[in-house]
């Protein structure tokens, strides 16, 4: 084996690698960001459940009495200032969009692992070219509109 040879041997594995990198990064900023979206949807989503039924059980009482109806006052306004279980709706709501996300990018990120820890040179070099094949896909059909229907003048 040549110096050339083994310069293009390391520079194409470094490549590859490369590739795997940058394909399950843009796919975990992708997921993060989609969960920061979900996380605040699902706690206010949450949220607002809460308050409704809270809000609903000081409408009525069972027997008119002035003591509960004054209760069920105070326990609806402190149900209304402290909101303990939104950091663990933003939590759940969260680990439900990166994984959700993650779903969704599944064939970048599983291109992107046999890119990074596949055995061999084919493998890590073929899932290398499935990433540059299925984002030149993302850019073609997403970025120019190639092969989508046409939402604003449809053919029926």
């Amino acid at each position: 084996m040549g110096v050339i040879s083994a310069i293009k041997s390391t520079a194409m594995t470094g490549l590859v690698k490369a590739t795997g990198v940058a394909a399950i990064g843009a796919s975990m900023y992708d997921a993060h960001v989609l969960a920061k979206l979900e996380a605040d949807t699902y706690s206010q989503s949450k949220e607002a459940d809460r308050v409704t039924h809270a809000a609903q059980n000081t409408l009525y009482l069972e027997q008119p009495s002035a003591i509960t109806g004054a209760i069920k006052k105070k326990i609806f306004d402190f149900q209304l200032e402290h909101n303990f279980l939104q950091p663990i709706n933003s939590v759940t709501g969260y680990i439900k969009g990166f994984a959700s996300m993650l779903v969704t990018n599944c064939i970048p990120v599983g291109l992107g692992a046999l890119a990074l820890f596949g055995k061999g040179k084919a493998i890590p070099r073929t899932s290398a070219l499935g990433i540059a094949v299925y984002y030149g896909y993302q850019i073609l059909r997403e970025g120019f509109g190639f092969g989508k229907a046409d939402r604003l003048n449809p053919p029926y």
